[in-house]
């Protein structure tokens, strides 16, 4: 199962509001315990743009405010 989740943890959620997007935004917190009692997958729950990024992101990535999402994998039995 793969989830993404907004999160004011970089940025409050006035981000959202403010241009008009209606969101149910949660932090690190909230957002594992989605995952509950299941098998997750390394790097766990993480902003996307760092679960697994690949050699050529280099430094000069976004920065997790200019992002604001959480992904994580989990196996499901």
């Amino acid at each position: 199962m793969a989830l993404t989740h907004v999160t004011p943890d970089f940025a409050t959620d006035d981000v959202y509001r403010g241009q008009g997007i209606p969101a149910t935004v949660r932090s690190r917190s909230e957002v594992e315990r989605f995952f509950d009692g299941l098998d997750l997958v390394e790097p766990w729950v993480q902003s996307v743009h760092r679960w697994r990024p690949d050699d050529t992101s280099g430094p000069d990535g976004p920065a997790d405010a200019e992002v604001n999402v959480y992904g994580a994998l989990t196996r499901v039995p």
